[in-house]
C-alpha cells in the first residue's frame, strides 16, 4: 500500500489544491483516498491500479480513464445530478500519469451510503437517477477519442466461457453453470436482435448498485463510474434491479419512465438483461481472491431461480425469490 500512497501524493503535486490530509478509503478497481484541503473542502483522489491483476486493462488504461472523466465532465455540466466532477490538473488534463499509472482527482459527493435499497422512496430516487443519466447519454455527442468497453453479446459470451472453464476445473457446479449458459445465450440472442440507436444504446454507468449510490435527503447521488461502458440502457437498469426486491421494482421503473419512456415489452427484455448483467459481473468476480468461497452458492441459486424461470418462459421480475435472498 505504501507505493500507492506514494503515487497518490506525487499526483497531488500536479493539482491546484492545498492538501491538509489524505485518508485511505478502499481499493478495488482503483485505490481511493479522501483528500481534505486547507479550507475543509473534500475531494476523491483515485490511483487507477486495480487490486486484482486479472482486471482487464480496457478499464484502467490512461485513455479509458480519461474517457470516464470526459463523461463525468459532460454530466457535471449538462445535468443537475450531484456526482463526482473531475478536477483538471495544472496542464488542464483530466488525468495525471504517475509512473505509468493514471490518477484522477474528483469532487467529493456527500451523502449516506445504504447497504441495500429498503424503501419505495429509495428505489424511486434511483429510477429517477437512471432516467436522467440515460437522457443525457442519449443526446451526448461522444468524443472521437472516447474509449470504453461495450457490454454487448460478445462480452456476455466471453463471460459464459470463463464460467464454463471454472466449472470444468471444479470451481463452479457443472449442472447449474450449464443452466446459466443456456439462459445467458438466450439473453444474448435477444440482445443481438435489438436495434441500436441513440434512444436504446449509449454510455451507461453499468454498476449503479447500493455501494455506488449515496443518499442526501431524498436525492440519490451516483459515485464510482469506473465500470462505465457502452451498452443498452436496459442492461444498466437490469443490473440495478438485481439489487432491488421484486416487490419494489415497479416503483423504480415508474420513476424511470417519468424521465424517459420504456420500450414496449420492457419487462421481458429486462429479465434477459438482468441475467446478462449478472453473467458479465460474474466474470469480474472470478478475478477476486476469495470467489471459491461464495460464488458457487450464487451460481446455484441463480440457476434454480431466475435462470430456470427464464428458460421456462416464466416471468420473475416482479415476483419470486431473488438469487441473493
Amino acid at each position: 500500500m505504501d507505493h500507492l500512497l506514494h503515487t497518490a501524493r506525487e499526483a497531488l503535486t500536479h493539482y491546484p489544491v492545498n492538501g491538509r490530509s489524505l485518508e485511505f478509503i478502499g481499493h478495488s478497481a482503483s485505490a481511493v483516498y479522501q483528500l481534505t484541503d486547507q479550507e475543509g473542502e473534500r475531494f476523491s483522489l483515485r490511483v487507477h491500479k486495480p487490486r486484482s491483476e486479472h482486471l482487464e486493462s480496457c478499464w484502467t488504461s490512461p485513455q479509458a480513464v480519461r474517457s470516464e472523466m470526459m463523461w463525468l465532465d459532460a454530466l457535471s455540466r449538462e445535468t443537475e445530478i450531484t456526482l463526482p466532477a473531475p478536477v483538471r490538473n495544472d496542464q488542464g488534463d483530466l488525468v495525471t500519469i504517475v509512473g505509468g499509472v493514471a490518477c484522477t482527482l474528483l469532487t467529493w459527493v456527500a451523502g449516506e451510503a445504504r447497504p441495500f435499497f429498503a424503501t419505495a422512496g429509495e428505489v424511486e430516487a434511483v429510477g429517477e437517477l437512471l432516467g436522467k443519466l440515460h437522457r443525457q447519454s442519449s443526446s451526448w455527442a461522444v468524443p472521437d477519442a472516447f474509449e470504453r468497453p461495450s457490454l454487448d453479446g460478445a462480452r456476455i459470451r466471453k463471460a459464459i466461457g470463463h464460467l464454463e472453464a471454472a466449472a470444468r476445473t471444479g470451481g463452479l457446479p457443472a449442472y447449474e453453470t450449464a443452466i446459466l449458459k443456456r439462459a445467458g445465450l438466450r439473453a444474448v440472442d435477444m440482445m443481438d436482435a435489438l436495434e441500436r440507436n441513440p434512444e436504446t444504446w449509449g454510455v451507461i454507468h453499468a454498476d449503479l448498485i447500493p455501494g455506488n449510490i449515496v443518499f442526501h435527503g431524498t436525492e440519490a447521488r451516483p459515485i464510482d463510474f469506473g465500470a462505465c461502458a457502452f451498452g443498452h440502457f436496459l442492461i444498466d437498469i437490469g443490473w440495478t434491479l438485481c439489487y432491488v426486491q421484486p416487490s419494489l421494482r415497479e416503483h423504480l421503473l415508474g420513476a424511470y419512465a417519468r424521465q424517459r419512456p420504456l420500450p414496449d415489452g420492457y419487462a421481458g427484455l429486462l429479465e434477459g438483461f438482468y441475467l446478462a448483467a449478472l453473467l458479465d459481473t460474474m466474470h469480474f468476480w472470478l478475478g477476486l481472491p476469495d470467489w471459491t468461497e461464495w460464488l458457487p452458492g450464487i451460481v446455484r441459486k441463480l440457476a434454480e431461480r431466475e435462470a430456470a424461470a427464464y428458460l421456462e418462459g416464466e416471468s420473475f421480475l416482479f415476483s419470486g425469490t431473488p438469487y441473493w435472498a
